[in-house]
């Protein structure tokens, strides 16, 4: 129960991480954008920039307030799991690193609460902003290496800084764009911000792509790692964003204000999402080593082809003996019996209770991959208007929560021997379980959005909105194992299902947001993210 506790507040310790990066990443965002894109001008309407001002003002408050609670959050988790695993003090745990950076934000972010309610003192701001820059700079990456740290500080410096003045200041620009009702205004705000996130884009690119030649090493290791993989994720999704904000910058400099500021103001909506997921993604990539430290530890190419080349799905539950001999015969039984696989990846040999976990986690996602490629190929059939049925798609929703909560982990309740609470506080069962009731959410929903069929129905949100946080909490996911390598093939698995769960609800999102002549390519987006959700679920191996 002791482990299981402490798995628990270490995974919420990551979770803690990543809301620390996007409340700093809000208050930096936030911090420039009142300095610089909401600044009164002959350009732009003096009561609308005045309540775009009040408006920034009161999010940067909010932001800093939530880092100083997430950030004293996470000062108390990271104390108790110090405190319990390596048996020290609290007078040990006031020394550490972590301790002392998160005390200097925490107090930072306390005192640009204030700053922010008074009198607006902009240098006071600005000083502060770079006080809590330099306080997330000790805990990072950069911090621990030996060789290289200078210039590893640098650019992480660069990297957060710029990720926290584009993608920390969308939020504001879409808060700007409610608040400011005339065109002119909105006009002016989105010019300034684009002149200023053209410089944080560059050095954001420049900074992520000589930290990935450096923490990486090798071609190798861009998919052989756990870091690696983690690093392309961020990269496909950054992608995305560079995409998103291309057409924004297009629309600003081709098209009239009164055409490009309804499409603006959707695509600035779906930046937030993905860029915020990007933030998490980079909170889950400081809880793995770099690359160039697990060098003995880099998956083959080889190996990775033997785990995921296509095969035909396993829907039965053909369970391998249990042996009581030594670890050769046992081995020898189950190949014997020709029902599984013997091996890890590294050739070791495993014992029938692990085989027949891996046979069972096999099936589960097999059987989710059916109805997740069903899902899909339902939407794609409803939208070609000649299958009305098919719009009841979102039932297959509950089935997966049914089947969840019945078969992802059948050691716990209600058909296994682990009591109710005890499997929430297993991290990997609390996040399977969570999933299941984001899946009932997801039906319940959507079945109401398409019979209600209400234009700019909020309700419609929800769907969009659960997908991306599902997706991004799978690109969060942990697996207990202590094994580098198999813990690297799970995540190849995960993450490209992952980022297409993000892809698909910023997708759908955009396809109800969006005016209808340009809802085309989003409609038909969401859906094909869905079949490669499944076909992915039904190739899933373990072994």
């Amino acid at each position: 129960m002791l482990l299981n506790l402490v798995d628990l507040f270490t995974f919420f310790a990551v979770e803690l991480r990543a809301g620390t990066l996007v409340f700093q990443s809000v208050l930096l965002g936030g911090v420039l954008f009142v300095l610089w894109a909401a600044r009164a001008s002959p350009e732009a309407s003096e009561e609308s920039i005045g309540r775009v001002q009040a408006s920034s003002w009161r999010l940067l408050r909010i932001g800093a307030i939530g880092l100083a609670i997430v950030q004293l959050l996470y000062l108390y988790v990271n104390s108790a799991v110090l405190m319990v695993n390596a048996e020290i003090g609290i007078d040990g745990v006031v020394g550490a690193n972590f301790f002392i950076s998160g005390s200097i934000v925490l107090t930072a972010a306390l005192l640009t609460t204030i700053v922010a309610r008074g009198k607006r003192n902009y240098w006071a701001l600005t000083a502060l902003a770079v006080v809590i820059m330099g306080a997330s700079m000790m805990t990072n990456h950069a911090a621990s290496r030996i060789e290289g740290r200078p210039l590893l500080a640098l650019l992480s410096c660069m990297h957060e800084l710029s990720a926290g003045l584009w993608i920390g200041g969308l939020p504001f620009l879409t808060l700007g764009l409610f608040r400011a009702k005339d065109v002119t205004t909105q006009w002016y705000v989105t010019e300034r911000f684009s002149r200023m996130t053209l410089i944080s884009v560059g050095a954001l690119l420049i900074s992520g792509l000589a930290m990935s030649v450096l923490y990486i090493g090798s071609w190798d290791a861009v998919l052989g790692t756990a870091y690696g993989v983690m690093v392309g994720a961020k990269a496909a999704m950054l992608g995305a964003l560079l995409l998103l904000g291309g057409a924004n910058f297009l629309l600003i400099r081709n098209a009239s204000k009164e055409t490009a500021l309804p499409r603006l103001r959707r695509l600035i909506e779906a930046e937030v999402g993905i860029g915020m997921t990007v933030i998490l993604t980079a909170a889950s990539l400081t809880s793995q080593p770099p690359a160039v430290d697990q060098v003995s530890e880099t998956v083959t190419l080889k190996q990775i082809y033997q785990r995921f080349k296509p095969t035909v799905p396993r829907f039965t539950y053909q369970f391998v003996p249990e042996a009581t001999d030594a670890l050769g015969e046992t081995v020898s039984t189950m190949a014997s019996a020709g029902k599984a696989r013997a091996y890890n990846v590294d050739g070791v040999p495993l014992t029938s209770q692990l085989v027949n976990e891996s046979i069972r986690s096999e099936s589960n996602h097999h059987w989710m991959g059916v109805v997740v490629l069903a899902m899909g190929l339902l939407v794609l059939l409803a939208r070609t208007g000649k299958a009305p049925w098919a719009e009841y798609w979102p039932l297959l929703l509950i089935g997966i929560a049914i089947f969840i909560f019945l078969l992802a982990d059948t050691e716990c309740w209600p058909v296994g021997w682990k009591g109710f609470w005890a499997c929430w506080a297993d991290p990997e069962i609390f996040q399977h379980r969570m999933a299941g009731l984001v899946c009932v959410a997801f039906a319940v929903f959507e079945l109401r959005v398409r019979k209600r069929r209400k234009e700019n129905d909020p309700w419609a949100m929800v769907f969009p909105l659960m997908c991306a946080v599902g997706g991004a909490v799978l690109l969060m996911h942990s697996h207990a194992i202590t094994n580098v390598k198999e813990n690297l093939l799970v995540e190849l698995s995960h993450v490209p299902m992952g980022v297409m769960a993000v892809f698909a609800g910023w997708a759908r999102w955009l396809e109800l947001r969006l005016p209808e002549k340009d809802r085309a390519i989003p409609s038909w987006i969401w859906p094909a993210c869905f079949v490669l959700i499944g076909a992915g679920l039904m190739n899933y191996r373990e072994m």
